[in-house]
């Protein structure tokens, strides 16, 4: 697997299709935050997630986790393990002390 950080302008094209995909709705690409973790197997991009960084304090919002609805679930499981486990590397690589997310959705 490899993880990477995200690329709003590369990535944002396969972004829209697994949130379209899992019928999320479309997050505005200048709404993304710049910080972010891609992570991939085999040179297919998985699974992939955000983090937003409150300017000034020590609190991150981990945000738009989202997967390849077509990948096999067993592949996704290990992705996504390692790509909230890479996010919160990156929280507190940048001093962060609390990240917090929520989410009713069910593929998630």
């Amino acid at each position: 697997m490899l993880v990477r950080p995200w690329d709003r302008d590369k990535d944002y094209d396969t972004l829209v299709k697994w949130w379209t995909d899992w019928e999320f709705g479309t997050v505005p690409k200048e709404c993304l935050p710049p910080s972010g973790i891609v992570v991939s197997e085999d040179g297919k991009d998985i699974c992939a997630g955000g983090l937003y960084i409150g300017e000034g304090t020590q609190f991150g919002f981990m945000e738009w986790i989202v997967t390849d609805k077509s990948a096999e679930p067993k592949t996704v499981h290990k992705c996504l393990k390692l790509c909230i486990d890479s996010i919160m590397t990156l929280a507190k690589d940048r001093g962060i002390k609390l990240v917090y997310t929520a989410t009713k959705e069910q593929a998630l």
